[in-house]
């Protein structure tokens, strides 16, 4: 078959469908995403109010197989673009994540046992693992065919094949989150040990105070609830495997409590965070979650700040 001049051809497969199910709940605060495809992997993309940024990657080194062919001509800068296209050859569609998450778990194998990241007794640990669970692997083909078409899932398990085909429909338009990469303070530790804290921070305020120090304790959460204020405190050699802070004095700031929650879902299978601020104050938060055969998801949230309480 040919390929028209607005069409791509996207065929990918994983051999277990766990592993994707489980990297979109990690990010999956709402049912609508942005998803891209392109020659390095997939990835779905989401935001809320324009202060809250998620999105998960697969690397197509995860993938048994992978094969993406853009529409988009590299060595002719000049030709125009087709619609739902970047400069990049990616092509980006929007997909409802509830629709997408249910068809993974067309067979019930999406949310078997396996993830063993029990946070709460190893953080000194390796962390979770989203392999090595009870039963067999349910394998998932995807594929995508441009602009218009829909997002389609085969799946097999036990000799039984079901096909679901997801519709799409045009993105948002981007939203370009400028985080300065070049200047920003870095604390790399194990996720459950921020899950631990965001959990016994006061649900009744409504921002989470993070504060960076060049002294101990280098790194602090803090939440301002109406009956008491409460502080969780890491401190590098602690817990904080690896900590950057290119300031002689702490930084405070704020961000809304709310969203923040949201990076439990990440917490739940990731085994390290990485947490990055930068000189506008903007947050990022990148999650590890490890696969077998030495292989990785990545989940990552952003946040803008809010005004600091007098």
């Amino acid at each position: 078959m040919s390929q028209t001049p607005n069409e791509c051809r996207f065929n990918a497969r994983l051999r277990n469908v766990k592993h994707f199910a489980t990297l979109i709940k990690s990010v999956n605060f709402k049912d609508v995403a942005t998803c891209k495809i392109e020659a390095e992997g997939i990835s779905f993309i989401m935001e809320d109010s324009r202060c809250l940024f998620a999105r998960c990657l697969i690397q197509r080194t995860v993938f048994e197989d992978y094969r993406y062919i853009s529409p988009v001509d590299s060595d002719t800068p000049d030709a125009p673009i087709p619609h739902g296209y970047d400069q990049y050859g990616s092509v980006s569609f929007g997909i409802n994540l509830a629709t997408l998450l249910s068809c993974l778990n067309m067979f019930g194998t999406a949310n078997a046992g396996g993830y063993n990241n029990d946070s709460t007794a190893n953080y000194g640990g390796g962390g979770g693992t989203s392999g090595g669970g009870a039963g067999s692997a349910t394998p998932v083909k995807l594929s995508y065919n441009g602009i218009g078409s829909k997002f389609t899932l085969i799946l097999e398990d036990n000799g039984v094949v079901t096909t679901c085909r997801i519709p799409t429909f045009d993105p948002d338009p981007p939203i370009d989150f400028e985080f300065n990469d070049e200047r920003h303070s870095k604390v790399i530790m194990k996720s459950g040990w921020l899950e631990e804290g965001l959990r016994d921070l006061d649900a009744t305020s409504d921002r989470v105070v993070l504060r960076l120090s060049p002294e101990i304790p280098h790194f602090r959460i803090s939440s301002l609830g109406t009956i008491e204020n409460l502080d969780v405190n890491y401190s590098k050699g602690d817990v904080i495997e690896t900590f950057v802070y290119p300031y002689a004095q702490p930084t405070e700031i704020s961000y809304n409590f709310t969203h923040m929650l949201h990076v439990l879902r990440a917490c739940a299978v990731a085994s390290t965070v990485n947490i990055m601020v930068d000189d506008n104050d903007f947050l990022k938060m990148q999650f590890l979650i490890p696969l077998p055969d030495h292989k990785f998801l990545f989940a990552e949230y952003a946040f803008c700040p809010i005004e600091p309480v007098d």
